[in-house]
């Protein structure tokens, strides 16, 4: 417990102090690429107006790179100048140790009963205890002088200690090696996602049509609205889509290959940046926990580890692992140092994420309020009212796809808390060190800013797994299939990171056994994670490990799936078993498959029978086994639709049955699927 109390002020600054020259150049280019992709996104949100040529939308952007690289060149010294600070306000008399005594206990019961809920605990012994442990962080934090003065220790571009500086140097390389090590990794580890159908796809379309796909390309050529729930926000996919077009390589080859592995290294850049902003020592060490963390979170595939490593193409996984730890430190940079660079950022993290995902709409307003508040608490209220900037985007797009489009509910299922707990942050051993870690931020934090925005950070997580929470917010949204993702609020990687910091009680005494000692929490942590977590490399998260850097597709479903098409032409309507119709959309949208993702299909606003139409045709050929379809279901269906190419299993002889009770014939094989095609005339 003493320990706890007893933790350093300053680690490195806001994470830029003390740095080497490779720390400020990583972190420059960082910031430069929220900056460019702010800017990209804003191009975009116009041309969803006017439909120009992407090549334009492309050559507008160089532009306006150029044009913010010279401004903020010729400026640099105005950009840097701080903003007017709050008046310091005399912090109250001392706080007892009784409460960190009470919010550290119930802090690590909350988070051992939010883990331990699938094992029969009740929900409620997980957020009462962590009500409790939140209102005693908050009175003792908000009794501590350093939370209410104006600037960090130190003042503002303070050079961190000697130690600091240290290890910034040393642990500099480790991070940059460690990107490097997931980017290759990224490349090899194949785990195929249904929505890749809808991501993939509209990259795919743009750089075929050198246009934004403003409608449907996954089941129609174009004739069909966008899929509901789905406004066309993002900006990311029709970007590498467009820089795909100019070089002249298929969109799906320049996402995977070229887009996962530098995003890949982004995120655990961004990793780095936020513990040297948080952690109060050791910050390379916390590093390391939380990127080993990352690796053993497969048993989920809502994981913060799978929304990293092995789905890191996807503007949502972007979100999770890049923008909201970025968002951190520039929320922590803003309180600390409250200097226009620092504003700008913050602005421009928040239409970046506008670009990502539509689900930036409330998690980035999440984070930010969540800072907010606490500042604001703290008696820092133009810090928090400077948060603004990074919601004002998010919300903005989303009143705006509101007002444009009559239907933006998210048909799914909807997780209540224990439910996107469970999903998110895991359950048994990770997810008891994910609360704990959750709980005890306050006090495992550096203190002033950071302590402050990890406190309001476990405040708001509290408020929303109260019961009826997150269902109230389903209810009023239409965005209860996603609300799950209001755990990304939690920067768990970080935060159960900075655990690894917490001082073993040692005295004075130095050398090489109080050294080791002091590495025991990051060794039991990470032995933790071992022993009971899933690697996400591994079967078990449904991945496999490639001989080459490939797509995140079965490369069997690939080559069979160009078959297919090659034998139905352009413009034509192919039916195959589910894991084949998936990679269609990915090759290509001169040809449609007639149903690659059947989520994607409830949206699509064509007639209930034509929707119906297709789920019998994906029933009669998914599988050889278990029930199929009425013969005449499938004969109406396969007329209605007016499908080129059917294919089945080979094996599947009900389902070629009832194929060629339709009318198909022509027998063709092609891989493991027995194709045919409809009668002439």
């Amino acid at each position: 417990m003493v320990q706890l109390l007893n933790r350093g002020t300053v680690a490195g600054g806001s994470g830029q102090a003390g740095g080497t020259r490779a720390t400020r150049l990583v972190d420059g280019v960082t910031d430069g690429a929220v900056l460019g992709f702010a800017a990209w996104t804003l191009l975009y949100h116009l041309g969803l107006l006017v439909h120009p040529p992407t090549w334009s939308l492309l050559v507008l952007w160089l532009l306006c790179g150029c044009a913010l690289g010279a401004l903020y060149a010729f400026r640099r010294g105005w950009w840097a100048r701080p903003l007017r600070p709050d008046r310091p306000r005399s912090a109250a008399k001392a706080p007892p140790r009784t409460l960190a005594v009470v919010a550290v206990v119930a802090g690590v019961a909350a988070g051992t009963c939010a883990g331990l809920h699938e094992s029969g605990v009740p929900w409620w012994c997980a957020w009462a205890p962590g009500l409790v442990s939140i209102a005693a962080s908050a009175a003792w934090l908000l009794r501590r002088p350093e939370a209410h003065a104006g600037t960090p220790d130190g003042g503002p571009g303070a050079p961190a200690p000697a130690a600091g500086r240290d290890e910034t140097r040393w642990g500099t390389p480790l991070a940059l090696l460690t990107g490097a090590g997931f980017a290759v990794a990224s490349l090899f580890i194949v785990n195929p996602d249904g929505d890749d159908a809808y991501f993939v796809s509209r990259s795919v379309a743009t750089a075929a049509t050198g246009e934004i796909p403003l409608k449907d390309v996954i089941f129609t050529p174009g004739t069909s609205g966008p899929i509901a729930g789905e406004p066309p926000v993002s900006s990311i996919e029709v970007l590498a889509g467009a820089v795909a077009r100019v070089l002249g390589i298929p969109a799906a080859s320049f996402v995977w290959y070229l887009l996962l592995p530098l995003v890949t290294f982004l995120a655990i850049w961004a990793l780095w940046r936020l513990v040297r902003a948080w952690a109060p020592r050791r910050a390379a060490l916390c590093f390391a926990v939380g990127a080993a963390y990352l690796l053993w979170t497969g048993a989920s595939a809502a994981s913060l580890g799978s929304f990293h490593l092995l789905r890191m193409w996807q503007g949502k996984a972007v979100l999770a692992s890049v923008l909201v730890p970025l968002l951190f430190v520039y929320l922590t940079r803003w309180a600390e140092r409250r200097t226009r660079a620092d504003l700008a950022l913050l602005a421009a993290a928040g239409v970046a994420a506008a670009g990502l995902t539509s689900s930036a709409a409330f998690v980035v307003p999440l984070v930010a309020g969540a800072a907010a508040v606490a500042l604001a608490a703290a008696g820092r209220v133009r810090a928090a009212a400077g948060t603004c900037a990074a919601m004002a985007y998010p919300i903005a797009s989303g009143l705006v796809v509101m007002l444009l489009h009559e239907d933006t509910s998210v048909v799914g299922t909807v997780h209540d808390a224990p439910g996107s707990w469970r999903w998110v942050l895991l359950q048994a051993t990770l997810g008891v060190i994910a609360g704990c870690a959750l709980w005890l931020a306050p006090w495992t934090a550096r203190r002033g800013v950071p302590a402050l925005i990890v406190t309001g950070v476990a405040a708001t997580l509290t408020l929303l797994i109260l019961p009826g929470v997150l269902t109230a917010a389903a209810h009023a949204s239409g965005a209860g299939q996603v609300l799950w993702r209001t755990m990304w609020l939690v920067p768990a990687p970080a935060l159960i990171g900075l655990a690894a910091a917490i001082r073993i009680p040692l005295g004075a005494r130095r050398g090489p056994v109080p050294a080791a000692l002091a590495a025991v929490p990051a060794a039991a942590l990470v032995t933790a994670f071992v022993a009971g977590g899933v690697p996400v490399w591994s079967k078990a998260a449904g991945s496999t490990v490639a001989s080459r850097p490939s797509w995140k597709v079965s490369a069997v479903a690939v080559g069979t799936s160009r078959d297919v098409l090659d034998l139905a032409g352009p413009g034509s309507l192919v039916l195959m078993p589910t894991g084949y119709m998936r990679a269609v959309p990915l090759l290509t949208t001169r040809t449609q498959a007639v149903n690659p993702n059947g989520h994607y299909l409830k949206l699509l606003p064509l007639p209930a029978q034509m929707i119906r139409d297709r789920q019998v045709l994906s029933e009669a050929v998914r599988t050889p086994h278990g029930e199929k379809p009425d013969a005449g279901a499938v004969k109406a269906a396969l007329q209605r639709t007016g499908v080129d190419v059917a294919c089945a299993w080979r094996r599947d002889r009900h389902g070629v049955v009832l194929l060629k009770g339709a009318g198909y014939g022509g027998d063709r094989r092609v891989g493991r699927l027995l194709c045919l095609v409809p009668p002439s005339g």
